[in-house]
This record gives structure tokens, sequence and C-alpha cells, in this order.
């Protein structure tokens, strides 16, 4: 019988674990990276296999872009953050805007091992006990908190003391809102808090999920369906990549919740004033009287306007207006 030690020039093919490398590769990747380069004997001596073995594994590792050879017996570890963000930025930009990047992120955290990362999987379930959890790890911020905020939404108004203490320790706050919070009353007081208190936001015209980031080690995520609100929490490196990856590339496409720069689009005169009556609540048949013209006429500038501004509602367009100084 075939010793399996010595079979072939390549790892024997197994399920992939949440880096996307079967199980023994996945193993030696992570020996590996906690050295700053090794030679095939030292590895096979700490892994307990042989050379041969060590050797083919460490083939596959190189075609796969885990590892790099630095002398003909001596290898070093490709970082987890540049060998698994450029396959992430690559399979995200394929999903934005779509669901795929959540389903993504759940498959990466059924698929990966318990303890991926050096922290365990947390299941956080209801309104009160997410915003609790979710205080606490705002609370433990040293550096950043990037979050997605979507309907619907169990989060308060930020508390004023813990933001103030946040930003005295020179943690950035960035917080992507989805559009459709503009059209919600109810979210208008959090959309308020952040823009007047200093934190970078900016609106996406969809976003897929639910998620705060803190630190870009740690992933807060809503994990959809079931009666009451439930999230996971997690330290897993790819999870906590693949979370941040995806909010830099839709914090990219937002649109910055800032007043309009010089040189930014303009309105003429005329569109100001009925975007003034619409924002003031007159109906489109009072404004098309007041202005002395058809109401498809308002309904088509109307239109026009909002195609100008890249919004769907006309909530939306009023708050681009006045972010933009299009009305006084």
């Amino acid at each position: 019988m075939t010793d399996p030690e010595h079979q072939g020039t390549r790892p024997a093919r197994q399920p992939p674990g949440a880096t996307g490398l079967d199980p023994e590769s996945e193993a030696l990747y992570r020996l590996l990276l906690t050295r700053s380069e090794a030679t095939v004997a030292q590895l096979a001596a700490d892994a307990s296999r042989s050379v041969d073995r060590v050797r083919s594994v460490l083939a596959h590792l190189v075609d796969e872009g885990f590892a790099t050879m630095v002398a003909d017996s001596r290898f070093r570890a490709v970082g987890p953050d540049a060998v698994l963000g450029g396959r992430i930025a690559s399979q995200l930009g394929e999903v934005l805007g779509e669901y795929e990047a959540l389903r993504e992120l759940l498959n990466l955290h059924r698929a990966g091992p318990a303890d991926a990362g050096g922290s365990q999987w947390e299941v956080v379930t209801g309104a009160t006990a997410i915003r609790s959890r979710i205080r606490q790890l705002k609370a433990a911020a040293e550096r950043s908190l990037c979050t997605f905020v979507r309907p619907p939404m169990v989060l308060p108004v930020p508390e004023d003391g813990l933001h103030q203490d946040l930003q005295a320790r020179g943690v950035v706050h960035r917080i992507l809102f989805d559009r459709a919070v503009l059209d919600i009353d109810p979210y208008a007081d959090y959309v308020r808090h952040a823009l007047e208190s200093g934190d970078e936001v900016r609106f996406a015209k969809r976003l897929p999920l639910k998620v705060l980031i803190v630190d870009d080690r740690t992933v807060f995520m809503e994990e959809p369906g079931g009666e009451r609100p439930r999230a996971i929490v997690t330290g897993n490196r790819s999870i906590a990549g693949l979370a941040a990856t995806l909010f830099e590339q839709l914090w990219t496409a937002g649109i910055p919740a800032t007043t309009a720069a010089e040189g930014a689009v303009r309105i003429d005169e005329d569109d100001a004033v009925l975007l003034g009556l619409l924002i003031a609540g007159l109906t489109d048949q009072s404004i098309a009287s007041k202005l002395g013209i058809g109401l498809r006429t308002v309904q088509r500038r109307v239109r026009e306007l909002m195609d100008l501004a890249d919004v769907d509602t006309r909530i939306q367009l009023g708050w681009h207006a006045a972010k933009n100084g299009w009305v006084p």
C-alpha cells in the first residue's frame, strides 16, 4: 500500500475552509504566518509532516498566492490582507447593491473553523441585547468605527456622552446610510445627529446589509430572518477583511453628506423657486398655479431635478437640494 504522505506532488483536495484553502494547506499557511520566513525542513519539523509533503503543500500555497519562495527551500507567507483582499474585491465587484455580499459573509460564517482568527462566533438576539452589545463594541473602539445604516433599525440616536468620548480618543466614525432612511421620519434624528456631530457621513443608493466594523477587526452583522432581530459578532479575519472591503467599495461610491464644493452642479432660478415651493409642502397643482405653468410641466421639471441629483424620491431631492444650496 502506498503511503499517503508521499503520494503525488500536490496536497490531496479536501473541503475548503473560510480562506478557500483545504485544511492541510490552511494549517501550514497559519504556521508560516508565525515566522518571518522558514525553510521546508523547519516547517516539516514543526508540523510533524514529511519534507516532501510540506514541499508539496508549499508549492500549492505559492500557486494560490498565499506564499512566496525567497530562496530555493525558503518560503515567506503573503499577508492575508493582500492575498484575500484582492480576491474579495474582485468578487464584491460583481455583487455591489445585491444581497450576494450578505450570503458570501454568512457562507463563510457557516463554513469557517470555530476559532479562526482567535475568537468565537457570538449570536445576539433581540433589540435590547443588540443595542447593549453595540454600545460595548463602540466603547471599546481604539481607531475606527464603520457603520452601514439601513431600515429597519433597532439603534437609538447615539449617546452624546459616548460619542464625545470616542471623538476625544481620536476614534474616526464613518457612517454610510442607505438613502431609504431619508424617506422615513423616525430616522431623521439619527441622520441629523450624525451630520451635526462631525462624523463622516455618506449616502448609498442601496446597502446589502447592516454592519458595524470596529477597528477593522471585529464585525457586528445582521442575520436576517426570524421574528426577532438577530446578529452575529466575530473577529474572524476573513469575515473582517470581507466586510471592510465591502464597506470601502460602497463608501467610495457613496454621496458625501457635506456642503457642495465650489464648481458643483447648480440649478437656474426658476427651478430653485419650484424646489422651494415643493419643499414648503405645496402640491404639484398648487405649484403649477403659482408659477403659471402646466401640471405636467411641474412634474417633468421635478423628474429632471431628481435625475440631476441622482435620487429616487422627492424627499431625497429635498435633502440633496438643502445640502447643495439649491434653495435659500
